[in-house]
């Protein structure tokens, strides 16, 4: 059966390899980006050539009514991935409000905007998967900053608690942390080191190498699948051991 998927942040990295990963004859994606038509189109590309039909959506999720917008313009939706995200490393001392309040629209309540209006419809159908990526800085502490691990910290909250808002409407709620991912945007952060500021969480995984976005494909599959019917409120950890719940 086709179904219709929206996935935000899906111009590169995670998102961009789970976009791919979900294509099939079939399946409708919605491919949401802010300002990189250029990126997010190649990913189109990729996904059509698996036979999936594949729009793109342009948002700026900071913004609530732009979420509201994007949520119209997706329409009937069955699987809502929530990946796009705010990165802020942003040291406590000199953590500003604005960077606080940003880290915090986009990395939660954009989740939570698309969530509402998007799950009306999975509850009409009786079917739905929403699945929000967090990250394992919340069990860590670090190194993010505290906006960001704060922000994926409620996001698991909301998780849980959509889980059983949801539920009796046949809709699960997971969320799914991927781990030290080498992705383009942690390059960006680290100045273009992204290896070297890997190199310390390398160390503690208990699969010794280096993890990249297609990495999380099969778990989000199961997660957005048939069979997954009975799982929901969970948080799994994709990232080779280096964390353990």
């Amino acid at each position: 059966m086709g179904r219709r998927i929206l996935i935000t942040g899906a111009r590169r990295g995670i998102g961009a390899a789970i976009a791919v990963g979900l294509a099939r004859p079939g399946h409708k994606l919605w491919l949401h980006h802010l300002a990189a038509a250029e990126e997010a189109e190649s990913v189109a590309r990729l996904c059509r050539d698996l036979g999936a039909e594949a729009t793109l959506l342009d948002a700026d999720l900071g913004d609530p009514g732009a979420v509201r917008d994007l949520a119209d313009r997706a329409g009937s939706i069955d699987v809502l991935v929530n990946n796009a995200a705010k990165a802020s490393n942003v040291d406590f001392a000199e953590l500003p409000l604005p960077e606080w309040q940003q880290t915090f629209a986009v990395n939660v309540t954009a989740p939570m905007l698309l969530a509402q209006a998007l799950s009306a419809g999975m509850a009409e159908r009786g079917w739905g998967r929403i699945v929000n990526v967090v990250s394992p800085t919340v069990r860590m502490g670090g190194p993010s900053g505290p906006a960001y691990v704060s922000s994926k910290a409620a996001l698991i909250g909301l998780t849980r608690s959509l889980a059983r808002a949801l539920g009796p409407a046949g809709i699960t709620v997971n969320a799914l942390s991927p781990g030290a991912i080498r992705t383009e945007g942690e390059a960006e952060l680290a100045g273009g080191r992204d290896v070297e500021a890997h190199a310390p969480l390398l160390a503690t995984q208990a699969l010794p190498r280096a993890l990249v976005p297609e990495d999380l494909v099969a778990t989000v599959r199961l997660l957005v699948s048939e069979g997954s019917g009975a799982l929901t409120g969970q948080v799994l950890e994709v990232g080779g051991g280096l964390v353990f719940r």
